[in-house]
């Protein structure tokens, strides 16, 4: 009898302890779904949150248009790190983010070509001659929609055709999923020429490329907006996250790669 009464106890003892430890095991981790440019910054940023505040980080890197949708579908995450206000508008529409999201960084449009290639570009407006191959993200990829805003402002201008948009898009070969696929297409001499944002061209692939800055006066105006998503699993560690990110030592890690302070 006294047998049966201790297996009965241990029973409900592990059972609840069982029903505990999933709710514990959410607070001290967390899922971030960012752009595909911030690779390299959170990755780095990542580990030094971890030992700040002991919640561990998974994340979840590609397209922001991709990442919006994943999140209106139930995802389950916690962060979302866009590289423009438009997808992350997308998720707020949809009544998912908690709060006001924060912009925590901008970036530069760079045209690159792969170094040594027999066809050069002296400038954005060789997007448009003959022959060219370029690959661009998808329109709908942040990076592709400032390409060809950027594209719109410089037709007409000196130097560009009044159709310099449909021109260069008749030389489009490929439109990428996200901007590193850009950079790898063109690292690997598969186009002859891509757009990406200034801190892709990173130190593993800047030997590999020519880089060329757009004109400042149609240069768009990048932003990257932050938010912890209403239905986070981890509510605490998401906003933490976000305040981190903000904060004088997440801005390092971004500063060191490139992007630019809000």
């Amino acid at each position: 009898m006294r047998r049966s009464f201790f297996s009965l106890a241990l029973a409900a003892l592990l059972a609840g302890a069982g029903l505990a430890s999933p709710a514990g095991a959410q607070q001290d981790k967390i899922t971030v779904f960012a752009a595909a440019s911030l690779t390299e910054a959170y990755n780095a940023a990542g580990p030094a949150f971890t030992k700040k505040t002991g919640i561990a980080v998974t994340f979840n890197y590609g397209g922001s248009d991709t990442l919006a949708t994943q999140i209106k579908q139930g995802a389950p995450v916690d962060v979302f790190a866009s590289a423009n206000n438009a997808q992350m508008k997308v998720v707020s529409d949809a009544g998912l983010i908690a709060g006001i999201p924060k912009t925590f960084a901008k970036n530069r449009l760079v045209l690159i070509s792969p170094k040594g290639a027999a066809m050069k570009f002296a400038s954005p407006a060789d997007l448009a001659k003959p022959g060219a191959k370029v690959v661009l993200a998808a329109a709908t990829v942040p990076v592709g929609g400032y390409a060809r805003a950027t594209f719109g402002k410089l037709s007409g201008t000196s130097g560009y055709p009044a159709d310099f948009p449909a021109a260069v898009e008749k030389n489009v070969v490929s439109n990428e999923l996200d901007v590193k696929a850009v950079v790898t297409k063109i690292s690997l001499g598969e186009g002859d020429a891509g757009v990406v944002y200034s801190t892709d061209v990173t130190a593993s692939v800047a030997p590999k490329l020519d880089v060329l800055p757009f004109p400042s006066a149609v240069a768009p105006d990048i932003e990257y907006p932050i938010a912890a998503l209403k239905n986070a699993p981890n509510a605490k560690g998401a906003q933490a996250f976000v305040d981190y990110i903000v904060s004088p030592e997440g801005q390092a890690f971004l500063k060191t790669r490139g992007f630019i302070s809000p």
